[in-house]
């Protein structure tokens, strides 16, 4: 991971322990319950939404097959 993408995923960090549901580019998960994804370029980072409002990071992973694998 270069500078500028490590720099946007702390900026995304940041946005999710404020209000993930305002960023840009969050697709939701088909198939699987309060998960969501967000594109940055080659990488995907994937996490799910907790009951208290709160999010737990599941996967930063390059994007390929197995991406979204043992979710």
């Amino acid at each position: 991971m270069n500078k500028k993408e490590l720099e946007a995923f702390m900026l995304l960090m940041f946005q999710l322990k404020k209000d993930f549901t305002r960023i840009p580019g969050l697709t939701k998960l088909t198939g699987l319950k309060n998960h969501y994804r967000f594109r940055l370029g080659k990488y995907r980072l994937v996490f799910k939404k907790l009951k208290n409002d709160g999010v737990e990071i599941v996967k930063i992973t390059k994007r390929d097959e197995q991406s979204y694998k043992n979710l």
